[in-house]
């Protein structure tokens, strides 16, 4: 009998998820699926269930939790080379992939768009030897994600995070980086750097507004250091979509990058992928068109 492999974890967001595997269970079992459960207990606790699993029945691997929960299922099967679609139920705090992909955030409408699997071929970035399926960044605010306390998160959600990043304004600092990628290369003070393999990332879904999680390519955002009487109006322009033409924004389609930070300082050297810790500069950036099966909303 085929089977669909949920792997969920019960800290995510609000942590109301759990109240609705019942019905994730009915849901599948009701289109011939049989469903088998794994609770988290730890970051790892993913790759440690799965390495020893007879996949071969299985028609998909659905995780519910925010974009740090799909980044360690996306990592375990790009690796492992597992070709079996991968589902996402957005329960956590920050869920930018699924918020692209047009999954509902109703659970129940979210199961009934899962047991349709309407697969899409999708980019995946590969950064040294980590992958990630929405933005891999560094420089100011990276770290926010990281370091944030799991209580607060789940408290006030999305508004810790702008908390937290209002607490780093007053330690604002360049940081210096060279750029080069197939075409371009420049050397510049930066606040922050992203590069994204969706529109957006952070709630802010407008910061590459014609970019394409299947086109080959990745969108870099880069924002240049400017005099910080400026920043409120750069912001404004970031929220609009309207800030790719700033002088203090760089804005590249890139399918290579590497990225050396040239700060010597320990905090400058910290990358994030996906809301998890990134690996060390230099960074090595490479799409991997289409390398993974999502399930996504059908097209109306």
């Amino acid at each position: 009998m085929k089977f669909v492999q949920l792997l969920y974890n019960p800290m995510a967001g609000n942590r109301d998820f759990p109240n609705h595997l019942d019905a994730f269970i009915h849901k599948f079992e009701s289109i011939g699926c049989e469903v088998r459960i794994h609770r988290t207990v730890s970051n790892k606790d993913f790759e440690h269930y799965l390495i020893d699993k007879d996949l071969r029945r299985c028609t998909a691997i659905i995780a519910a939790g925010g974009d740090g929960s799909v980044n360690r299922v996306v990592n375990f099967m790009m690796k492992q080379k597992i070709e079996i679609p991968l589902g996402v139920i957005p329960s956590g705090t920050a869920n930018d992939f699924a918020t692209y992909m047009n999954i509902p955030m109703d659970y129940l409408e979210c199961f009934d768009v899962l047991s349709e699997m309407q697969e899409k071929r999708v980019d995946v970035g590969q950064v040294n030897d980590r992958y990630f399926i929405n933005v891999c960044s560094g420089g100011l605010f990276t770290n926010i994600s990281q370091n944030i306390d799991i209580e607060l998160k789940n408290t006030l959600g999305k508004l810790a995070y702008y908390i937290k990043g209002v607490q780093q304004i007053p330690r604002f600092r360049k940081i210096r980086y060279l750029l080069q990628s197939e075409k371009d290369e420049l050397e510049d003070d930066f606040y922050l750097f992203l590069l994204l393999n969706s529109t957006g990332a952070g709630s802010f879904n407008k910061l590459a507004a014609e970019a394409a999680i299947d086109d080959g390519y990745m969108d870099l955002i880069g924002i240049k250091a400017c005099p910080i009487n400026e920043l409120p109006f750069l912001f404004s322009k970031i929220l609009r979509g309207d800030h790719l033409r700033d002088r203090n924004v760089i804005h590249w389609k890139v399918k290579e990058l590497q990225i050396h930070c040239l700060d010597e300082s320990e905090q400058s050297n910290l990358s994030d992928i996906d809301g998890e810790a990134g690996p060390k500069y230099p960074l090595n950036i490479t799409v991997k068109h289409k390398a993974l099966s999502v399930i996504s909303k059908k097209e109306s």
